[in-house]
């Protein structure tokens, strides 16, 4: 398995906001036009909670996001290299809210950590890598 470098994963994360930033925006109108505006605390974490299932459903059915999926990379479990268990991508998840206080430490982490793992990897026992049927490295 090769695991998949920095610029894979961050390429990676900037084509995912493509389809999430405009979900919440979606989410967002909705709550506007339902009269819910300015959005209140019930409003933001459901919200969140919609991103969090999607990006879950994603992990769990495909084991990787849109992103991932385009740029060729994959998550797999660190131990076994196969599917992790949907618990531990749930505490991946939790774990990217914590890579990313510390100015994003958790997810440069990624740039000198000798299996490439950021904070959220090492959490949930996790890596990301490239697809078997991708090839060459990116």
């Amino acid at each position: 398995m090769q695991t998949a470098r920095f610029g894979t994963r961050a390429a990676a994360l900037l084509l995912d906001a493509l389809w999430i930033v405009p979900l919440i925006l979606l989410l967002r109108a909705v709550s506007l036009l339902s009269g819910h505006w300015p959005p209140s605390g019930l409003a933001d974490l459901l919200v969140e909670l919609i991103v969090a299932l999607a990006v879950l459903t994603f992990w769990a059915e495909n084991g990787a996001t849109p992103g991932k999926r385009a740029m060729g990379v994959m998550i797999v479990d660190a131990a076994t290299g196969g599917r992790p268990p949907v618990g531990r991508l749930v505490l991946r998840y939790v774990g990217y809210l914590l890579s990313g206080l510390p100015l994003l430490l958790g997810f440069l982490w990624v740039l000198w950590d000798p299996r490439r793992q950021g904070w959220h990897d090492k959490l949930a026992g996790t890596l990301v890598v490239l697809r078997p049927s991708t090839g060459g490295g990116r």
